[in-house]
């Protein structure tokens, strides 16, 4: 069984407090990204954030595998966001009842985000990609594990000359991995990072996995019931390369800890010459794996118990 990684903690709510100088825009300051316009005075009770004209958009990836369009406005009863998901929420005029339509932030306007959990949003800012002022949320680009995390927080607009505050805006939502349902007797498209549920009506048959780009899992028997996290990463892995002088690798790295088979699988990954090496990475070293070639699919197959970090090589790699 390979390792286990480490998960990130379910740990208390972070409490994030957003200004001009806040850590969410170290990478990208604000003047960079909204500018600042004459103040306007923040009447009591005359703006606030208004959520039920607010949109998210979804990462191609994620629209992709729920045949979701890219943009789309927010269903308040159904407040599920996604990994890469950002979350748009305009500012209201009380007074007319439409919304703030200015591109840029009157230089007294500014907010507090407090209560948001870390792991499931990265930043809450200013932002005008939809033409307007509006509070962007940016959830985090993975999690890595198929539990669905609760999102709670309070957004609060604030006038920094007068101490004027808007109705704070609660955010009550969950954060979760795509899902899709096992088809039994199938192949399963595994769009990473996604989950995969093992449902009622699947009673242990072998199933394929394909993971797009030639990589494959065959006569895989799954955990009935179970939630399932795959991720594959196939990043260039440059420290092992330049390590073990070899510059023609392939890496497929399965970042998920509950991607285990009830018995063992046959993982296919793509090689274009027979005499290819599979290597696995455990504790940052190789270790070979024994291996057989598909011909017919220009595969090369090792057995496995659950999914790890693996290497294909045209040369035996060695220190």
């Amino acid at each position: 069984m390979k390792l286990m990684k480490t998960l990130m903690a379910f740990g208390l709510a972070m409490t994030m407090t957003v200004s001009m100088s806040a850590v969410s825009y170290a990478q990208i300051p604000l003047s960079m990204m909204i500018a600042s316009t004459a103040p306007i005075t923040m009447q009591k009770n005359a703006y606030q954030l208004c959520l039920d004209q607010a949109t998210v958009k979804h990462t191609a990836q994620t629209s992709q595998a729920l045949s979701l369009p890219q943009q789309e406005a927010v269903t308040k009863d159904d407040l599920s966001f996604y990994p890469g998901d950002t979350l748009y929420i305009p500012i209201l005029d009380v007074k007319t009842g439409e919304l703030y339509s200015e591109k840029n932030r009157p230089s007294n306007w500014n907010f507090r985000a407090e209560g948001f959990d870390s792991q499931a949003v990265s930043t809450v800012r200013w932002a005008n990609e939809n033409g307007t002022l509006s509070i962007a949320i940016d959830f985090a680009g993975q999690l890595p594990h198929s539990s669905t995390l609760w999102v709670g927080g309070v957004i609060t607009l604030y006038d920094e000359q007068t101490g004027i505050e808007s109705s704070s805006l609660y955010l009550n939502a969950s954060f979760g991995n795509v899902t899709k349902e096992l088809i039994p007797l199938s192949v399963n498209e595994i769009v990473s990072p996604m989950n995969l549920h093992v449902g009622n009506g699947y009673s242990g048959e072998a199933v394929t996995l394909s993971f797009g780009s030639n990589v494959t899992v065959k006569n895989a028997v799954l955990p009935q019931g179970k939630t399932i996290y795959f991720n594959l990463d196939q990043s260039f892995d440059s420290e092992i390369a330049n390590r073990y002088r070899s510059f023609d690798i392939q890496c497929y790295n399965f970042l998920g800890d509950e991607d285990s088979f009830v018995q063992p699988a046959q993982l296919c990954l793509p090689a274009q010459r027979t005499d290819s090496y599979v290597y696995e990475v455990v504790d940052g070293q190789l270790r070979s794996v024994q291996s057989e070639y598909d011909e017919e699919n220009n595969q090369i197959c090792i057995t496995v118990d659950s999914l790890g970090y693996y290497i294909v090589s045209p040369i035996l790699m060695q220190e």
